[in-house]
């Protein structure tokens, strides 16, 4: 029975995080019609809101005297919540989406890197290694050609730290048992950070009703649920493998992109070529056997990492 539960365990957590991007991919097919630096501020108070009111409604308040310890990730998690809203529509309008996608699996592939590099001597160092290069070279097939221009490539990368920052932050709110409460209380301070950021950029006239119906329903699918799902899978799972079934973002929007299409909410213009399918079987191949990939125990680890000579 234990054995049962123990398999059931990460299969459920690699479930959540799908779930979690098939949610903001339905999410963000509906904002398609407006800009995404005027949707990102109702989206993220909508998102934040909603969050709010359901900790509330279950007991767990975000409004509780938090330790020192806690403080930190609530801060890194309000700022790059807020700078990701502003940064990636930069790039994507200076880039292409595609591009954008492949700099910013890098950041969900970073996440606990450095103990990757420093086992990379041990088998299990090795594979992960090997299946997150898999990975990048199946975004780059997915979204080949690529394009370049310096500063939207500092926006991608910029967006890529802070999709990494958002994992290992939710990481050790988890660690503290108060992800939900946390992740919470950081969206709700970041939704004015927010406001004021696209009122800077933008001025007044992108306020509209439409825009703002249109994105309080985006923000449940953006921000409340995969928020919601990220924390049960880090649960389930560690930092390390959710970041990498992550990277299976660009793979699921595309698929959320062809239903869309098929349904005639999107632009019938959604294809995928066989190299596409292909790049996607070697995405989902990878992110799922390196998710699969059991670590080593201490002792283990310790004979494989041992140096030679006294």
């Amino acid at each position: 029975m234990s054995s049962s539960l123990d398999l059931r365990r990460p299969f459920a957590g690699r479930g959540y995080v799908v779930a979690s991007l098939v949610s903001s991919g339905i999410g963000y097919a509906f904002t398609t019609s407006f800009l995404a630096l005027e949707v990102a501020a109702p989206m993220q108070a909508v998102g934040a809101l909603a969050l709010c009111v359901l900790m509330l409604l279950t007991g767990r308040s975000p409004f509780r005297r938090y330790q020192r310890p806690m403080w930190w990730p609530i801060a890194r998690l309000t700022g790059g919540n807020a700078a990701v809203a502003v940064l990636y529509p930069f790039a994507v309008q200076r880039l292409n989406l595609g591009t954008v996608a492949a700099v910013v699996v890098l950041g969900y592939l970073s996440v606990g890197f450095k103990r990757i590099w420093l086992l990379r001597s041990t088998a299990w160092g090795f594979k992960h290694l090997c299946g997150r290069a898999l990975v990048v070279g199946g975004i780059v097939m997915l979204n080949w050609p690529l394009q370049g221009g310096i500063v939207g490539l500092l926006c991608a990368f910029g967006s890529a730290l802070c999709v990494w920052n958002t994992v290992t932050v939710l990481g050790t709110m988890n660690d503290h048992g108060l992800a939900d409460q946390g992740a919470t209380f950081a969206n709700l301070l970041s939704a004015p950070v927010l406001f004021a950021l696209v009122f800077l950029l933008r001025g007044g006239d992108w306020v509209s009703r439409e825009l703002f119906l249109v994105a309080g329903l985006a923000g449940l699918l953006t921000l409340m649920l995969p928020v919601l799902f990220t924390n049960a899978a880090l649960r389930r799972v560690s930092k390390l493998d959710v970041g990498v079934m992550q990277s299976l973002s660009t793979p699921v929007h595309a698929m959320v992109a062809l239903v869309g299409a098929a349904l005639g909410r999107l632009p019938s213009d959604q294809r995928l070529s066989f190299p596409d399918w292909a790049a996607i079987l070697l995405i989902a191949g990878a992110a799922f056997g390196v998710s699969s990939l059991r670590e080593p125990s201490g002792g283990a680890l310790r004979v494989g990492t041992q140096t030679s000579g006294k």
